[in-house]
This record gives structure tokens, sequence and C-alpha cells, in this order.
């Protein structure tokens, strides 16, 4: 979970991947070093959950975190091994539906990028509560908000995931869950979702 025809899928992806890493890493970079409403610097520990490449978390690695990444596709952590911006991650299998290889409270920051509207609605509900579970301070999605396009609906039906629903609900779902939310604008098609889990920061 995601189930054995995602993972596959992603197994299959993961040269595609490889190729986005630099296009992906500065769009990282611009959201979480340049965007001070995003900014994640004053934290000491992250873990990015469904990391793919590595592309986010090598960001956060270069801002000083102790960063660690994990992902259930062995082809995406191929890659993230094979990128020389990842040295200093902490790359791990793993994934939520047999819980996360962690202590509970272990990282001040938890995020999963575009991971969420691939889930169904229970799985989507074991994925907030693993992130709680290992967090101490901040649970972040960072994923697709209401502004469709054409050429992500197309994807996302092909992918087979739960993103029109997700969309539609994502923000409640939240809500109901943590207590709280506030979304954060990262460019016309995505937003961060975070949720304050603990600690005041």
């Amino acid at each position: 979970m995601p189930n054995k025809k995602s993972r596959k899928l992603f197994d299959r992806l993961s040269p595609f991947y490889n190729r986005l890493y630099k296009r992906q890493h500065r769009n990282y970079a611009r959201i979480f070093h340049e965007m001070d409403h995003c900014n994640l610097s004053h934290f000491s520990t992250i873990i990015d959950v469904g990391c793919g490449s590595g592309a986010m978390a090598s960001v956060f690695s270069e801002m000083g975190l102790k960063t660690y990444a994990v992902d259930h596709s062995i082809g995406m952590l191929r890659v993230a091994k094979s990128r020389r911006e990842n040295a200093n991650v902490r790359l791990c299998r793993g994934s939520i539906g047999s819980g996360l290889p962690f202590s509970d409270n272990s990282f001040d920051v938890v995020m999963a990028a575009f991971v969420a509207h691939g889930m169904n609605a229970d799985q989507r509900l074991l994925l907030y509560k693993e992130m709680k579970r290992v967090g101490k301070h901040l649970v972040i999605l960072h994923d697709y908000n209401g502004v469709r396009s054409v050429a992500i609906s197309i994807a996302e039906f092909a992918e087979g995931g739960d993103y029109f629903k997700f969309i539609r609900v994502v923000k409640d779902e939240l809500m109901d869950f943590f207590g709280n939310l506030e979304v954060i604008e990262t460019d016309k098609h995505s937003s961060c979702y975070v949720c304050n889990i603990g600690c005041n920061i």
C-alpha cells in the first residue's frame, strides 16, 4: 500500500523520474528555499514519505535538515541512491500499509508529496495516522489543489488513483483528523496542506 499494481507502475516509471530529477529539484528548491511561508530550515529532522527519486529530500538535506526518505518502489529507490545530490539523505524502503519503520515522534516534520491523491479514503486515513505517529510538530501534504487541467486529469485517470475525489475532500479530511489546517499555494495546480500535530513551534 499503495498496492502492488502501483508499486510496479512506479518501478517502470523510475527512469522517467530520473530524467525529471533536476527539474523537480529546482521546483522544490523554489518552494522550500525561496518562499518564506514554506521555509522549514528552523527544524532539525524531516522525513519524506513516498520520496520517489529523492529530489525533494535532497533540498531538505541542502537546507541542513537531517533528512530521511522512504518509498515502496525499488526502482525509485534505485534512482534516488544513484543521485549524488542524495548523498546525505538516509534512504530506506517502506510503506504505510506495513507501518513506517520508525518509532513514535521521530521527526520534527513529516512530508508526503503527491502521494495522498493516489490513495483511496481508507488508505489516506492510514497515511495520516502514520504521519502523525512518527511526527513531532508538522505534517505536510504537498499535493494537487482543486485547479484541474486536462493533462493532469488524463494522467491521474491512467494512474487509477483517487485524484478526482481527493481534490474535493482533502481539506475536510485533514481538518477532521488533525483539527487544524493551513493551505499554502505553491503553484497553479498544487498546494502545501500544513497541519500542526504537537509542540509549539
